[in-house]
């Protein structure tokens, strides 16, 4: 009997929840990669925001062209003016960070000067809380954005360049082994059925994060792969926010009245392994049989386990192996120099000429500020008419009251009970589909 590619990545997941492995010493660098050339690896501090390290990548920023109104833009949902959600936040950031330590200590082998490292980095960045307790504008404006940003500084001041590198590769490791399965699956499916599972695939791997509290004990615990396989089996709507039905009526259409496919669409994605590989690459190329070009974008530095752009084209290079559709895109868009021997597919191979591409999102944080984004970004989203925003740090805690010229979804698993009551009126491990035509 053949077994479900959920079987066979369940079957995975002690290779996931294992413990971290050490990386062997001296393997320093994004992931085995440079910085990314295309900004001449400079670094700069923001003087508009923290001043405290270096984050962004010049010369690089400028607004995101698609705003609805850059000059009332507000990127953080939260309110960090209000004294209680301070104080909430920066406690979840304190218990946060001896887990975090422990993954950059280990992501360096773990050697003394390492752990020398780890404690300056832990001491700095608690110095930096405390003097932000005390004094919230000390830096500037303060949002929950800034606050996350200010931790991926604190790291790369301290040489820890990726400190989740292993976890990452493992993960994907474990997600591109079924991806061909889970594949097979959704061409066997009504264009209406793969449609909901694809999104309901999205939200479900959103659980893959090691930037929520309640995931890292799932987990530290080993349960993470079961709640995740009953995340896709039982996902239940209506979600929290659920505007699926409006996105399905756009892409679908009713009737016998077939919507025109949109021209480009940006896909903000999120971590690394099942998120990425078995949540959005199987929608981006939904996408790419639809007619429209697929442009993936990534932070242009590691963040928690979140994929870089660096990451992304050897990510799509393996999941092309086992599908013509993404190799034919791939190779459209320039991530791949040569042809593939073509993999076995569905039947909708010959209908993708469309390019997949790959762009850097000139930061390295879990949240994005659309008014400070890459060249490259700004380009893409010149032609683009439909944006995908992805998990809670771009989707949530940045962006959800984010207004566009264009179409956009945002989507979301939501990980922290605080941010569910505040912001949806719901719990922890509800969903968040959230669908704004252009306006």
């Amino acid at each position: 009997m053949q077994i479900s590619w959920m079987e066979k990545f369940v079957q995975k997941g002690t290779e996931i929840i294992a413990p971290v492995p050490m990386a062997p010493p001296g393997t320093t660098g994004l992931g085995g990669f440079e910085v990314p050339s295309s900004k001449g690896g400079t670094l700069r501090s923001d003087a508009s925001a923290l001043n405290v390290g270096v984050l962004h990548l010049v010369p690089t920023l400028e607004v995101f062209p698609l705003l609805a109104d850059p000059k009332m833009y507000e990127p953080n949902t939260i309110d960090l003016t209000d004294p209680g959600e301070l104080e909430y936040w920066f406690s979840v950031l304190s218990e946060h960070l001896p887990d975090l330590v422990d993954k950059a200590v280990a992501s360096e082998g773990g050697t003394e000067d390492a752990k020398r490292r780890g404690d300056a980095f832990a001491r700095a960045f608690s110095a930096h809380l405390a003097r932000l307790m005390e004094e919230p504008a000390a830096y500037g404006k303060l949002g929950l954005a800034n606050l996350l940003e200010l931790r991926e500084e604190c790291l790369r001041e301290f040489q820890f360049v990726d400190a989740y590198r292993s976890i990452k590769q493992r993960e994907n490791e474990a997600s591109l082994a079924v991806l061909p399965d889970l594949l097979m699956e959704l061409d066997s499916m009504s264009e209406e059925a793969r449609l909901l599972t694809l999104i309901e695939g999205v939200l479900a791997a959103n659980i893959f994060d090691w930037g929520s509290r309640a995931c890292v004990d799932l987990y530290h615990k080993g349960t993470i792969i079961e709640i995740y396989r009953m995340s896709r089996d039982k996902m239940q709507r209506p979600w929290r926010v659920d505007d699926f039905d409006v996105f399905k009526k756009r892409m679908l259409g009713s009737g016998d009245q077939k919507p025109r496919p949109h021209k480009r669409a940006l896909l903000f994605v999120d971590n690394s392994g099942a998120d990425v590989i078995l949540g959005m690459l199987p929608l981006a190329r939904e996408l790419l049989c639809r007619g429209t070009e697929v442009v993936l974008v990534a932070n242009s530095l590691p963040a928690l386990n979140d994929v870089t752009a660096m990451e992304l084209p050897d990510i799509v290079a393996e999941a092309a192996k086992h599908c013509d559709i993404l190799r034919r895109a791939a190779e459209a868009g320039g991530l791949l120099v040569d042809a593939m021997v073509s993999g076995l597919d569905g039947p909708k191979e010959s209908s993708c000429l469309v390019p997949l591409m790959v762009v850097e999102n000139g930061c390295g944080s879990p949240c994005i500020d659309l008014r400070q984004v890459s060249s490259e970004l700004a380009a893409a989203a010149k032609d683009a008419d439909l944006i995908i925003l992805e998990g809670m740090g771009r989707a949530l805690h940045t962006n959800f009251n984010a207004q566009f010229k264009c179409d956009a979804l945002k989507l979301a698993m939501v990980k922290n009970q605080r941010l569910a009551e505040k912001l949806i009126k719901g719990n922890i491990y509800d969903c968040v589909c959230r669908y704004e035509p252009a306006r």
